[in-house]
C-alpha cells in the first residue's frame, strides 16, 4: 500500500466540538447495549429459577453461575486478541446474532418441554463465550467512535447503563418469569436482535487493522495475546492500574457479598435485603450519572487517591456497623465514587493505547479486575462461616487499604502518564 493510499484509507478525525449525546454512532451503540444489558439482567435472574423449577438443586443452580464466571475469566485474553484481529463491528454483529439464536432456541425448547439441564448449561456456557467476545470488541470500539477528550464521559455513560440494567433487570425478570418460564429468554433474544440492528447502523469504520503497520504479517493467537501482555508489562501506567484495580475490585465485590451474608445472619427479612441491595445499586447509578462532574473537580491522580482513601474510611464505617442495615449507607456512598474512577481509568487507557492493540490491553486489565472480583464471594463466604461477618468486612477493608497503598506508591506514574508516554508495540 502506498503512503497516499494509506492516507486515503485512514478514517476522518473525530469531531470533539459536538456533545457526546449528538454522536450518532456512539448513541446507536449505547442504546443497543442498554436494551441488551437489560435482557441479560433478566436472564441472569431467570436461569437459576429455571434450573430449580426443573427439579434441579441449589448446587446445580450455583454451578451454572460458576460455569459462566469461569468461562468469562478463561476467555478474557483470547477475546481481546480476536477483537484486535477482526472488524469489531462484525464481531459484535456475530455475537448478537449468535446470542439471539441461542436464547430463542432455549425459549422454544422450554415451550416444548424439551429443555433438560444439559441444554440449559450448554446455552448459558455458549452465551458466556459470546458475552466476553462482544465485551472486548465493544470496549475497544469506543475510542474509534468517540473523540479522545470525550472518552471518560463515554465510559461514564456505559457505567450508568450497567447500573441501570442491574436495577431494572431483576424485578422485570421476576415479572416476565411469572408470565411463563420461556418469556425472560424470549425477551433476552429480542434484546440481542435490537442490539444487532443498532450496531448494523454504525457508519464509522471499525477495523483495528487500519492502524497497523504496512505489511505486518499474520500472527498466531498466542503471539497476539503475548503481545498484549508485553504491552501492559512495558507500561508503568498500566502496571500501576492493575496493582490498584485488582484489590479494589475484590473489596467492592466482597463488601457487597459480605453485607448480604451478615444481614441475613442478623435476621433481616428478604424484603429488607432487597431494599439494601437496591440502595447500594442506586449509589452506583447516581455516581455514574454524576461521574463527569466529579471528574472535573480534581486531576486524575488526585481523584483516584481521594476516592480510594474515602473507600477505606467508608468500609471501616461499614465494618463498625456490621449486622445492622446502617452498614449499607457507607457502601452506597463508596459505590457512588466508583464509576467516576472506573470511567476515568478506562478513558485514559483507551486514549493512550494504540487502536490495533486495545482489545488485548483492555482484556488484560479487565482480567485482573474480574479474576479478583470472582474470588471475593468464595473468600468472603469462608471467612463469614469460620470467623464471622466482622472478620469478612475487615478482610475486604484490608484489600481496599492495599489498593490505596498501591495507588500512593505509584502516584508519580499516575500523575505523569500521558498519551505520548505509553509505549507502543
Amino acid at each position: 500500500m502506498t503512503a497516499e493510499a494509506a492516507t486515503a484509507a485512514k478514517p476522518a478525525e473525530l469531531d470533539d466540538s459536538k456533545p457526546l449525546r449528538k454522536n450518532r454512532d456512539f448513541t446507536l451503540l449505547w442504546s443497543g447495549q442498554t436494551v441488551s444489558q437489560l435482557g441479560t439482567a433478566v436472564s441472569v435472574l431467570a436461569f437459576p429459577l429455571l434450573v430449580l423449577a426443573l427439579n434441579g438443586s441449589a448446587v446445580q443452580a450455583g454451578a451454572l453461575g460458576t460455569l459462566q464466571a469461569v468461562i468469562r475469566v478463561t476467555f478474557q485474553l483470547p477475546a481481546g486478541a480476536f477483537a484486535d484481529r477482526w472488524n469489531r463491528k462484525r464481531v459484535m454483529q456475530v455475537c448478537d446474532a449468535g446470542r439471539a439464536v441461542l436464547f430463542a432456541a432455549l425459549a422454544t425448547a422450554i415451550l416444548l418441554d424439551r429443555a433438560p439441564l444439559a441444554v440449559i448449561f450448554a446455552v448459558a456456557g455458549a452465551a458466556a463465550v459470546l458475552d466476553v467476545l462482544f465485551g472486548a470488541a465493544e470496549t475497544s470500539i469506543v475510542s474509534q467512535l468517540v473523540p479522545r477528550s470525550q472518552l471518560p464521559e463515554a465510559f461514564a455513560s456505559n457505567e450508568a447503563r450497567s447500573y441501570g440494567a442491574s436495577l431494572a433487570g431483576p424485578p422485570l425478570g421476576g415479572f416476565l418469569y411469572a408470565l411463563g418460564r420461556s418469556v425472560p429468554f424470549l425477551f433476552d433474544a429480542l434484546s440481542y436482535l435490537l442490539s444487532f440492528l443498532a450496531v448494523s447502523f454504525i457508519r464509522r469504520p471499525a477495523d483495528p487493522q487500519r492502524e497497523q503497520a504496512e505489511g505486518s504479517a499474520k500472527t498466531s493467537l498466542r503471539h497476539d495475546m503475548l503481545e498484549g501482555l508485553r504491552h501492559v508489562v512495558a507500561s508503568p501506567f498500566l502496571r500501576a492500574v492493575i496493582l490498584m484495580a485488582a484489590p479494589v475490585n475484590f473489596a467492592l465485590t466482597g463488601a457487597q457479598f459480605a453485607a448480604v451474608l451478615t444481614l441475613t445472619e442478623s435476621g433481616h427479612s428478604p424484603r429488607a435485603l432487597g431494599i439494601a441491595q437496591g440502595c447500594i445499586a442506586i449509589g452506583g447509578l447516581l455516581g455514574a450519572l454524576f461521574a463527569a462532574r466529579i471528574q472535573r473537580l480534581l486531576p486524575f491522580h488526585r481523584l483516584l487517591l481521594t476516592a480510594l482513601a474515602a473507600l477505606v474510611v467508608l468500609l471501616a464505617a461499614s465494618t463498625v456497623l456490621n449486622g445492622s442495615l446502617a452498614m449499607v449507607a457507607p457502601l452506597a456512598v463508596g459505590l457512588f465514587l466508583a464509576p467516576a474512577v472506573n470511567s476515568l481509568l478506562f478513558g485514559r487507557i483507551a486514549a493512550t493505547t494504540p487502536a490495533h492493540i486495545q482489545g488485548r490491553v483492555i482484556s488484560v486489565v479487565a482480567l485482573s479486575a474480574t479474576a479478583a472480583a470472582s474470588l471475593a464471594p468464595i473468600v468472603v463466604g469462608v471467612v463469614v462461616e469460620h470467623r464471622g461477618g466482622t472478620a469478612a468486612m475487615a478482610a475486604v477493608l484490608t484489600a481496599a487499604v492495599l489498593s490505596l497503598a498501591a495507588a500512593t506508591l505509584t502516584r508519580g506514574t499516575l500523575r505523569e502518564s500521558a498519551p505520548a508516554e505509553t509505549p507502543s508495540v
